[in-house]
């Protein structure tokens, strides 16, 4: 479908990857319908064309029917996240898993059957038993938010072979860039740099000798619009392919912005494991993507828009 226009269901769509993405898609020529719980717009749309659909899951399953035209659905919206996932399980279950199926369900029953399902490139693996991480390692998550995106992953497989579906599925590192929720609990980066910003102390878990690999924003909207354009199935790592501890990030981000960041160590938390790196040939060699923006440049991008939003 490369070169033809697409037209795209996005469920989050004005959340922090969702806006990104909205903008990339229409940017591209496609036609874009944005599925959220409220309309507040997509972060980066900046006047660019886009349905709304109000009401999240429920209502784009409502309304499905009056959808014969859509090409795929991008799913990237949850509810929770692995530090809050296990608070309460059977509410993570029942919004962001059983609500999942009955849209397969739905789009089953009306002959939709293309999607794209954010997954996670780190809670669904748990302690990695090697590393660099590919995606076929076994899955052992240390969270209910890793145990549910599995699950989901399992159920995208099973209507691939009972149904015909036709599914892709990224498993990102550790997104960052502008517009990322600083009040959440996830974005490592955007957390460091909100707290250089307040001028507040950093909360670090651990000795700060944990590993990561972080991709910024508009790499891993390019996989995934490449991966929408080009028609491909399966499972992609979206990483940077290198990684880096938060004592060295820290170190980076102190450097970036010019302050020094008082750090405060709190104890080390168990659904943290100690390295998380993505093998990322596949994305390399089935679609022909390649992360473009490194970790110092991408910190740079993200502290100059927070910097900036700060002024308006």
């Amino acid at each position: 479908m490369k070169g033809q226009q697409i037209k795209i269901v996005i469920i989050g769509g004005n959340g922090f990857i969702g806006s990104h993405f909205t903008a990339e898609a229409v940017d591209r020529g496609h036609q874009v319908v944005v599925c959220e719980l409220s309309d507040t717009p997509p972060r980066y749309a900046h006047g660019r064309p886009y349905e709304l659909i109000e009401g999240g899951i429920d209502a784009l399953i409502s309304c499905f029917d009056d959808l014969s035209d859509v090409d795929i659905v991008c799913h990237f919206a949850s509810s929770t996240t692995p530090a809050t996932s296990n608070v309460n399980p059977a509410r993570d279950i029942e919004e962001n898993l059983v609500r999942n199926i009955l849209l397969l369900e739905k789009m089953r029953s009306v002959g939709k059957k293309r999607i794209l399902y954010l997954s996670s490139g780190g809670a669904i693996y748990g302690t990695p038993q090697y590393t660099p991480i590919d995606e076929e390692h076994p899955q052992c998550p240390l969270s209910s938010y890793g145990i549910v995106k599995g699950a989901m992953e399992r159920y995208l497989e099973l209507y691939s072979v009972l149904y015909g579906f036709q599914s892709a599925i990224v498993r990102p590192s550790n997104p960052y860039g502008p517009g990322q929720n600083l009040n959440s609990h996830v974005g490592v980066i955007s957390t460091f740099l909100d707290c250089v910003r307040r001028r507040v102390p950093l909360t670090m878990y651990g000795n700060g000798s944990i590993i990561r690999d972080f991709v910024y924003v508009s790499d891993l909207v390019s996989l995934m619009i490449d991966i929408v354009e080009q028609g491909v199935c399966g499972t992609f790592n979206c990483g940077h392919g290198e990684g880096v501890s938060l004592r060295q990030l820290a170190n980076i981000v102190s450097e970036v912005t010019g302050s020094k960041l008082e750090i405060h160590h709190e104890p080390a938390r168990s659904f943290d494991p100690m390295i998380v790196l993505l093998d990322i040939k596949r994305a390399k060699e089935r679609v022909g993507w390649v992360p473009s923006v490194t970790l110092v440049e991408g910190i740079r991008k993200t502290w100059d828009a927070l910097i900036e939003t700060e002024r308006r």
